[in-house]
């Protein structure tokens, strides 16, 4: 009986079963506004994967990956999309791209924040050391800006 006591006083989450702290808001946050979409749902993923939610994070991932390979599409391809762009173009001038880009990636970056406040708040309070932003952040950040560079290209055409 005392063996069945002292089972019930160990210890049953080891280090290998805790989840690892996401990045920063801050990181994702500066990710998805220097490389735009990609970026942002890149950093994303680089979440889930830590917070080993990549299985229900999946279905969001994939509709917004969608969301900007259709977005971008319908932009240059229908006579709506050519309305949108001439208006934004009208109203930023040389900076349009620049800053549906941005736009784009802090979009994404909202929609992350609200899938993951809980584990980015219990992050928080429990104190949890989070991992260096730039070693995710940075290659995320660089080619998310060149896919995004060659998304329109190829749309374009």
């Amino acid at each position: 009986m005392s063996s069945s006591r002292e089972d019930l006083l160990q210890p049953t989450l080891t280090r290998q079963s805790q989840t690892l702290a996401p990045y920063s808001v801050q990181t994702t946050l500066l990710t998805g506004f220097f490389g735009g979409p990609f970026a942002a749902l890149a950093i994303l993923a680089t979440n889930s994967v830590r917070l080993r939610r990549v299985s229900r994070d999946a279905a969001v991932l994939g509709t917004l990956l969608l969301a900007v390979v259709l977005g971008g599409w319908w932009l240059f391809h229908s006579a709506a999309g050519a309305d949108v762009r001439g208006w934004f173009v009208e109203q930023f001038g040389a900076t349009a791209a620049r800053f549906s880009r941005q736009g784009g990636g802090l979009v994404i970056v909202g929609i992350g924040y609200m899938l993951h406040r809980k584990e980015q708040v219990g992050a928080d309070l429990a104190g949890l050391t989070r991992p260096n932003g730039w070693f995710a952040g940075l290659p995320c950040a660089i080619l998310g800006a060149i896919l995004f560079t060659f998304f329109v290209r190829a749309v374009v055409r």
